[in-house]
């Protein structure tokens, strides 16, 4: 089975069920005839934009975020700004923001949408349960970048 189809089915089974690890993600793929390492499946939830996130009920599962042009990846980057961050700090040339517990990947996944897109220019994210690290090229991008999230923090 190629990767395109792989991704079909990864797609399929996140909308149908409610997945609560890797581990259980990788026995519905087994169901389809799929056998995938942990690596290859990391890979893949992040390139079809599935997170780790709080549904509607409260609980932990895999959702996928949805694809989106420039414009609605930056209304849903100022969205989750105004729902789930706690503080915008900067560190050389890395800012850290601190989110409310399990948001970490859901903001990184919003960052990473306009990656290579300015004010917000930063090589990439790395995110934890409750906090991101943007990394950028300078300090002086780094504050640039702090700046333009702390304004639209104060502006929601």
């Amino acid at each position: 089975m190629n990767k395109k189809e792989r991704h079909s089915i990864l797609e399929k089974i996140v909308q149908e069920h409610l997945v609560h690890t890797q581990e259980e993600l990788q026995g519905y793929l087994h169901e389809y005839g799929l056998k995938t390492t942990q690596a290859t499946l990391s890979r893949d939830l992040r390139e079809l934009k599935i997170t780790k996130m709080r549904d509607e009920y409260g609980k932990s599962r895999y959702l996928k975020l949805s694809t989106e042009t420039t414009g609605d990846a930056q209304a849903r980057l100022f969205s989750a700004l105004k729902t789930v961050t706690k503080s915008v700090d900067t560190v050389e040339f890395l800012v850290i923001i601190h989110t409310s517990p399990s948001y970490g990947n859901f903001l990184a996944a919003a960052l990473d949408d306009l990656r290579h897109t300015p004010p917000t220019d930063i090589l990439g994210t790395i995110a934890g349960h409750d906090t991101v690290v943007a990394v950028c090229e300078s300090s002086d991008q780094a504050t640039t970048v702090a700046n333009f999230l702390n304004e639209h923090l104060r502006l929601l």
